[in-house]
C-alpha cells in the first residue's frame, strides 16, 4: 500500500498532538517559539515543574478529588510564569476545552499579558492544526477573558480587581504581590485577602486546586499565610537560587550544580548584581526564598560611606545644598515631645552626601528662627530648597517661613507607608554605598538612631533620610528640577 506525503504529514501531526497532550514539557517545547523568540535554556527545574503541574492537571481533567494545593517558590527569571500561567492553561484545553480557569497576578497588566500569550498559543496555526477541536469564541476573545466554543473559560484578574460570580476548575495565583511593596503590611494583607477570595471561586472545593507560584517576599506574604493554615493539604516546592537548607523537597538538592539552581541563567554574576540591587533583605527573600521577618536592624553602620569635610567641600564646588526637616514639636509638654530633625544634603554623581544633621527641642517661634540660622550656616543659596514634611506643625512652619523669609520652602508629600517600609525600601541603596556622611561630631548620633531603628525611641533621622533618598535616588519620571516645579504648582493649588 502506498502512503503519500499528505498521509505521512497527517500521521505525524497526530503523533505530535498525542505527545503534547500526554506531556506538558513536550507541549512547552513545541509551542515555545510561538510566544518567545529567544532560544530556550531548559534547566532541570523546568521539566520538574511541568511534571508537577501535569500530575495536578490530570486530576483536574478527570474531575478527581485534588491531592493537594501547590505552592512553588522560585527566583525571578526562572520561567515560572511561562510554565504555570501561560503554557499550562493552553495544555489543559488541549486535553479538555470545557475547563474553566482563573489566573491572578498583582497587576492587571501582568495578568492580562500572561492570558494574552496563552491565547496567542491557542489561536496559533500550529495549535489549530494539532487541536482543531479547541476554538475560542469570536464574541469572547479579549485580553483578560475569553471562552471556548465548548464552554471553557479563561479569566485573568489582579489582586485589586474583581472576580464576582465566576468559578473555576483550577486557580493559578501567580505573583499575587508586587515585590516593590513587600514591606507594606497593607499590600500584604490585600494579597492575602485576595487569596481568600480566590479560594471561594472554585467549582468544587474538593476538586479545584489552587496553584500559588511566587518568590518569597516576607515572612507574612501569601506563601507564609498558606503554610500556616490548619487542615490544608499543601505540596510545597521551594527552589532558592543558591543551594541551602530551604530547598524542598530535600531530594532536589542533588540537582544543584556548583551550588546553583540554574547556572546558565541565574549564575554568580546575576546573583551578585541581585544582591546589590535588592540588598541583603530583598535578596534573601526573592532569591534565597528565606524572607527576613520584621525586627532587628534594617541597615548597618558599615554600609554608610564617610568623607572628610575638606574633601567634600573641594568636591562639591557649586552643587547646591538642600535641607530636609521633620518638625515634630506640638503642644504637648516638652518631655513628651519628639525633637525636630534636620539634615543638609546634596547629590553628586549618583550619591547622596549628608553634610550635617541636627535634632533640637524648640517651640514654634524658636524653631522657625533655628531653621533660618541652620540653613544659612550649612550652605543655603538661591538654588537650595528647604523641604518640610506636612505633619505636626510642619504646615504652619512652611507658611510662616514663606511669609517672613525669602527661603525656597516646599511642603513635602505626606508619606503613605510606615518608617519600617520606607527604610527597608531604601536599604539596598545604603548597602551599596550610595549614601555618604561628611565626617563630623553629629555622625555617631545619626548612625546610632538610623542603624538602631526600630529599637530606638526616636526616629527623626530615619524620616528625613528616607525623604531625602526618595527625592534624590529613586527612579523618577521627572528630574529633581521638574519635581520641584510640579510640587510648587501642587502646593499653590
Amino acid at each position: 500500500m502506498k502512503v503519500n506525503g499528505e498521509t505521512i504529514l497527517r500521521m505525524a501531526r497526530k503523533v505530535q498532538a498525542f505527545e503534547c497532550t500526554r506531556d506538558l514539557f513536550y507541549f512547552l517545547k513545541t509551542f515555545w517559539s510561538v510566544i518567545i523568540r529567544e532560544e530556550p535554556v531548559f534547566n532541570w527545574h523546568i521539566p520538574y515543574l511541568c511534571n508537577e503541574l501535569q500530575m495536578l492537571g490530570e486530576c483536574i481533567i478527570r474531575r478527581e478529588e485534588k491531592p493537594y494545593d501547590l505552592i512553588v517558590n522560585v527566583p525571578p527569571g526562572s520561567t515560572k510564569s511561562t510554565v504555570a500561567t501561560i503554557m499550562f492553561p493552553a495544555w489543559l484545553w488541549a486535553n479538555d476545552p470545557t475547563l474553566r480557569i482563573i489566573s491572578n497576578s498583582y497587576s492587571t497588566d501582568l495578568s492580562e499579558d500572561h492570558a494574552s500569550k496563552s491565547r496567542d498559543i491557542v489561536m496559533s496555526e500550529l495549535y489549530r492544526l494539532l487541536f482543531p477541536h479547541v476554538e475560542i469564541r469570536h464574541d469572547s476573545s479579549g485580553k483578560s477573558k475569553y471562552d471556548t466554543t465548548q464552554g471553557g473559560e479563561r479569566r485573568a484578574t489582579s489582586t485589586s480587581g474583581g472576580i464576582t460570580g465566576k468559578h473555576a476548575h483550577v486557580i493559578i495565583n501567580d505573583d499575587p504581590q508586587d515585590p516593590r511593596q513587600a514591606e507594606s503590611e497593607a499590600y500584604r494583607r490585600q494579597a492575602i485577602e485576595r487569596t481568600k477570595t480566590l479560594s471561594s471561586r472554585k467549582v468544587n472545593k474538593r476538586n479545584t486546586p489552587m496553584i500559588t507560584i511566587m518568590q518569597r517576599l516576607h515572612d507574612e506574604d501569601v506563601t507564609g499565610y498558606l503554610l500556616k493554615r490548619k487542615g490544608e493539604t499543601i505540596r510545597h516546592i521551594c527552589l532558592p537560587a543558591e543551594l541551602s537548607d530551604n530547598v524542598s523537597p530535600d531530594e532536589l538538592k542533588k540537582n544543584y550544580r556548583n551550588g546553583l539552581l540554574d547556572p546558565a541563567r541565574i549564575g554568580r554574576e546575576v546573583i551578585a548584581e541581585a544582591r546589590i540591587d535588592l540588598g541583603s533583605r530583598g535578596y534573601a527573600g526573592q532569591y534565597g526564598q528565606n524572607p527576613v521577618a520584621d525586627g532587628g536592624n534594617i541597615v548597618k553602620r558599615e554600609w554608610f560611606g564617610k568623607i572628610p569635610l575638606a574633601h567634600f567641600e573641594a568636591m562639591r564646588g557649586h552643587t547646591p545644598i538642600h535641607f530636609f526637616l521633620d518638625t515634630a514639636y506640638d503642644e504637648k509638654k516638652e518631655s513628651d515631645n519628639d525633637p525636630s530633625g534636620i539634615i543638609a544634603v546634596c547629590k553628586i554623581q549618583g550619591k547622596l552626601y549628608v553634610y550635617n544633621g541636627q535634632k533640637v527641642y524648640k517651640e514654634f517661634p524658636e524653631l522657625c528662627r533655628f531653621i533660618v540660622q541652620y540653613v544659612k550656616a550649612y550652605g543655603y543659596t538661591g538654588q537650595s530648597t528647604v523641604r518640610i514634611e506636612p505633619k505636626a506643625n510642619g504646615v504652619s512652619i512652611v507658611q510662616q517661613l514663606r511669609r517672613q523669609t525669602k527661603l525656597n520652602v516646599t511642603r513635602g508629600q505626606s508619606p503613605v507607608d510606615s518608617k519600617m517600609v520606607r527604610l527597608t525600601a531604601q536599604s539596598a541603596k545604603i548597602e551599596c554605598g550610595r549614601v555618604v556622611l561628611v565626617e563630623g561630631v553629629w555622625n555617631d548620633g545619626f548612625l546610632d538612631e538610623v542603624c538602631g531603628f526600630p529599637a530606638k525611641k526616636h526616629d527623626e533621622y530615619v524620616d528625613v533620610l528616607c525623604y531625602a533618598m526618595s527625592y534624590f535616588l529613586d527612579d523618577n519620571e521627572y528630574s529633581p528640577e521638574e519635581l520641584e516645579e510640579l510640587e510648587y504648582i501642587s502646593n499653590m493649588l
